[in-house]
């Protein structure tokens, strides 16, 4: 098999393991195992990080420490909610968005990762997907006209499976916006990760790499390659479909977030070294 669209140096990290991390500390630490690409967090319970508003002054700081780790934010890994009914409060969530995407311009970050909004694997109404539609195809405008990509995480609610994030995406027609791939976060949702590629293949443009093992008959997220996720034949799928952008690992934990995302890491570049 052809290994042109692996490049080992597209291996990244994810910021959420990392929130309750110093940012410089995160950032060294990427540097020391040799990894340039790392995401920062935008997020509410990620104090060490960025907050929603985080102001021009700690941005500029954050990029300050990136240079002096000699590491690249790739991505701002933000937090929102676009199943909002109320039409003042989806525009706050749409201001938000944009407000990740000055973010990251200020940072050199190439994605900014967001949410569809609600987590559960329930029924959606059918009024959900207009809104996701109307908001993603906004903020990708505003993404787009300033080098940004826009990633929607598979993350539950109205991106809990394949066919709904098909669903969503027909109907965003902004160029800027994908779909950051997740393999984990489906089947914790119960959906099987391949089939769901199958589904999405055309908009993955970005991805999140971690494992998941059941304990106690409850799914639970795990270093990736130490869980029950079959990865050959979904690492296959993606690279035949032409994928060439980052593979990122998230070990989520933050109790041991070093270690199982070093071997996070390790495991997920030999299994790419077999492509």
């Amino acid at each position: 098999m052809s290994n042109s669209n692996i490049n080992l140096s597209n291996l990244g990290c994810a910021a959420w393991g990392w929130r309750e991390i110093e940012i410089p500390e995160y950032f060294q630490w990427m540097a020391n195992q040799g990894i340039r690409a790392v995401e920062v967090n935008a997020h509410p319970r990620a104090p060490k990080h960025l907050l929603h508003d985080g102001n021009d002054e700690i941005v500029s700081q954050i990029g300050t420490w990136a240079q002096s780790a000699g590491v690249d934010i790739i991505c701002i890994a933000g937090r929102n909610n676009f199943t909002l009914s109320d039409p003042s409060d989806l525009e706050k969530e749409i201001q938000r968005a944009e407000r990740f995407v000055d973010i990251a311009q200020q940072l050199g970050a190439k994605f900014v990762r967001l949410l569809s909004g609600d987590h559960r694997n329930d029924y959606i109404l059918p009024d959900v997907f207009p809104r996701l539609h109307y908001a993603f195809n906004k903020v990708g405008d505003y993404a787009e006209a300033r080098g940004i990509k826009i990633a929607i995480e598979n993350h539950g609610g109205p991106t809990a499976t394949g066919q709904r994030v098909a669903k969503m995406m027909e109907g965003i027609k902004s160029p800027a916006v994908g779909v950051n791939y997740d393999p984990a976060n489906f089947l914790n949702q119960g959906t099987d990760p391949l089939m769901a590629l199958r589904y999405i293949l055309p908009w993955v443009n970005y991805s999140h790499w971690k494992d998941v093992q059941w304990v106690n008959g409850s799914p639970q997220f795990c270093a990736f390659g130490k869980g029950e996720i079959v990865w050959e034949p979904i690492i296959k799928e993606l690279i035949n479909s032409g994928y060439q952008g980052y593979w990122v690992v998230e070990y989520e934990e933050p109790t041991d977030v070093q270690q199982g995302t070093k071997e996070s890491l390790n495991n997920l570049s030999e299994l790419l070294q077999k492509f």
